[in-house]
């Protein structure tokens, strides 16, 4: 039998990550505001680029927060499967995946493209979230250099497509509110 789970209580759901969002928007706003005092000496134009560059770092934090969660989401379900002994089609794949590699199965050519197999995912939706996961990988590691290969994302298709995911309720997540709702 697999070990058993055990899930952080203070597990960042999809509302905590948008809600997080929210708040530090309009924080930044605030900073960035002309009745700031700080801001007395900078030209309005000035300003403003500071004010995007700010926002954009935070969205391209948000997003890996979002797709950290949603990469939780298919780890959560695959360990769940195995100890729950689930006996639908993609469980029982999973299974046999988890026994052949236990957690050290690779999250997109072998997790996710069980889902792809078994047909719970379609191939959009596998495209989809190949490219979010490039688009994490780039954000983590190489936002020194221009993303060439990786599809443009902004926070909100990331959200939208996370949300949708979770909200289909797919994921085994043996009483885990991952949408927060």
């Amino acid at each position: 039998m697999a070990n058993p789970l055990v899930v952080n209580p203070d597990l960042p759901n999809y509302m905590h990550v948008m809600g997080h969002h929210t708040t530090t928007r309009a924080a930044i706003d605030l900073l960035f505001s002309e009745d700031n005092p700080d801001n007395s000496d900078l030209s309005r134009q000035e300003l403003e680029k500071r004010r995007k560059a700010c926002v954009l770092v935070q969205q391209n934090r948000d997003m890996m927060a979002l797709l950290a969660f949603l990469e939780a989401c298919f780890r959560l379900d695959y360990a769940n499967r195995k100890r729950l002994k689930l006996k639908d089609g993609l469980s029982r794949v999973l299974i046999r995946l988890f026994n052949r590699k236990r957690n050290k199965a690779a999250l997109m050519d072998d997790i996710v493209k069980a889902w792809l197999q078994q047909g719970v995912l379609t191939h959009h939706q596998y495209g989809r979230i190949n490219s979010a996961f490039q688009l994490r990988h780039w954000i983590a590691h190489g936002q020194y250099w221009s993303p060439a290969k990786i599809k443009p994302h902004d926070l909100w298709e990331v959200a939208e497509f996370v949300e949708s995911l979770v909200n289909a309720r797919m994921f085994q997540s043996d009483g885990v509110d991952l949408a927060g709702a």
